[in-house]
């Protein structure tokens, strides 16, 4: 299949995710915003769960921590594995992750460079 064709179906931020031996995806802790009492914060770790259609073995995947004002704070890559006739699934952590102000967050999704969705979070000050 071709790039282009790839699609995000989903993704989730939460505290602990998991594949069991019977291949269903565990999530805990869902949620859709941090909150930091003072800034620059950490944030001790969270998941981000994918599920991407139509790649290839082999492809480049890749996500990206964005905070306001497009400025990469992290990154994760892999290469596509499995099954072609199946989506691809992806579970990566991102561990004390430094938020330098309150706003709207991103995580981009890339398939061989081209983006192909994000993740939008709110990091807010309590």
């Amino acid at each position: 299949m071709s790039v282009l064709k790839a699609k995000l179906r989903f993704s989730f931020l939460c505290d602990y995710a998991s594949v069991s031996r019977e291949g269903k995806l565990n999530l805990n802790g869902i949620f859709e915003n941090i909150n930091i009492r003072t800034f620059p914060g950490h944030h001790p770790i969270m998941f981000i769960v994918a599920n991407i259609a139509g790649v290839n073995n082999k492809d480049k995947f890749t996500c990206e921590l964005i905070q306001p004002g497009d400025k990469k704070i992290a990154a994760i890559a892999s290469e596509v594995k499995g099954d072609l006739d199946r989506n691809f699934g992806f579970i990566g952590q991102f561990v004390n992750v430094r938020y330098e102000m309150p706003g709207q967050y991103w995580i981009k999704f890339y398939i061989d460079n081209k983006e192909i969705g994000m993740h939008r979070f709110a990091v807010r000050s309590i």
